[in-house]
């Protein structure tokens, strides 16, 4: 379904809403109707803001799947404190955006029904439930329109990930390939990824599991190309580590040695590019690190006018055969290496039994 079609059937949606509405309404005494006068008024002016303006793909969506979602827009919009004309479309964002907030930050309840049963949680379940559904017929549909020329866009991930944030959507990835562990289609690597995600067994009442209600109908191999995208996607927002500093490094050096030529603009240098996916993880001090590790005499980091990025630049009478620098042990580690293990038959002070 395109975003336009989305947003035609909110439309559909909510005026055959406010129709059922003025039905009532028509049934109600003069006294009664004028009473409703300014809440049917509103919810027309939502109406006719839906038709001047365009959800993206996300609110419309989350606003649709509402049973009354021009109930809820009116009930967001009457508790802001705000001028009437100028928020009306605010609001209709607001609600989606309020919506969106709530199912992204929604934890996932990896426990079984019985046991949400047990525990007076069944509320939590559902609720959790309810999203692995929903996030699983949204991949599947972003799936399904970003796959364009042999190739799935990024975009698709993104989109999934803005509606239901990582922990959901890898949820879903992971328990679809634990299920279909025997389709080749799915790389190792993902494979094996899967299998560290917890995902809790969930029999119901019939002989079935219910995980298999949230598996994923596309394509297995769209879906191996979406878990890759979504996983290296989770990687950028981590941290480095001092090992990722050291890959990094290793790299560029290696990538130094590989040329015969200085490959600078005057010829005076050679350079490496830092990887992007460092740099969109790398801190400044990380960039420091990073520069510590070479040994080569003259080398600093910098970048181009006419090129995106940052480089590492070698002189190009350097010795480029000179191996990293080792990383140092921090003092903590150091002291605990250094600390005397304590005598298993140390006499112990307290102990009575020990004394003559």
């Amino acid at each position: 379904m395109t975003i336009e079609d989305l947003n035609k059937a909110l439309y559909d949606k909510m005026n055959a809403e406010i129709e059922l509405y003025k039905g009532w309404l028509l049934t109600q005494s003069a006294e009664e109707i004028l009473a409703h006068t300014t809440e049917f008024t509103m919810k027309q002016d939502i109406l006719l803001s839906m038709e001047f303006h365009e959800l993206d793909y996300a609110r419309a969506q989350v606003l649709l799947e509402s049973p009354t979602p021009l109930e809820d827009v009116f009930k967001y919009y009457r508790n802001l404190d705000c001028d009437y004309l100028d928020t009306i479309w605010e609001s209709i964002q607001g609600r989606a955006d309020a919506v969106l907030k709530q199912r992204k930050e929604l934890p996932v309840y990896n426990h079984s029904g019985t046991y949400a049963r047990e525990h007076g949680e069944l509320e939590a379940y559902r609720a959790s439930h309810n999203a692995d559904l929903a996030c699983r017929d949204a991949i599947d549909d972003a799936i399904s329109r970003h796959y364009q020329d042999n190739s799935l866009s990024g975009a698709a991930v993104t989109e999934v990930l803005d509606a239901f944030g990582f922990e959901r959507t890898l949820y879903v990835l992971a328990n679809t390939i634990q299920r279909q562990d025997w389709d080749g289609r799915y790389s190792r690597a993902n494979k094996e990824w899967a299998q560290t995600v917890d995902v809790c067994e969930n029999p119901d009442g019939f002989g079935g599991d219910r995980r298999f209600g949230f598996v994923l109908n596309s394509h297995s191999g769209l879906i191996n190309l979406f878990t890759n995208e979504a996983r290296h996607q989770l990687l950028l927002t981590l941290p480095l580590t001092k090992e990722d500093i050291q890959q990094e490094a290793q790299r560029l050096l290696n990538e130094l040695r590989s040329q015969r030529e200085p490959n600078s603009p005057n010829g005076s240098h050679f350079m490496a590019k830092l990887s992007d996916d460092f740099m969109a993880r790398a801190s400044s001090k990380d960039q420091m690190e990073l520069r510590k590790m070479f040994q080569l005499k003259g080398c600093f980091l910098g970048d181009m006018k006419d090129r995106p990025g940052l480089f590492l630049f070698v002189p190009k009478d350097a010795d480029r055969s000179v191996p990293l620098r080792k990383p140092r042990a921090s003092v903590r580690t150091k002291l605990k290496e250094a600390q005397p293990v304590a005598s298993a038959t140390r006499p112990n002070p307290n102990n009575k039994d020990m004394e003559l």
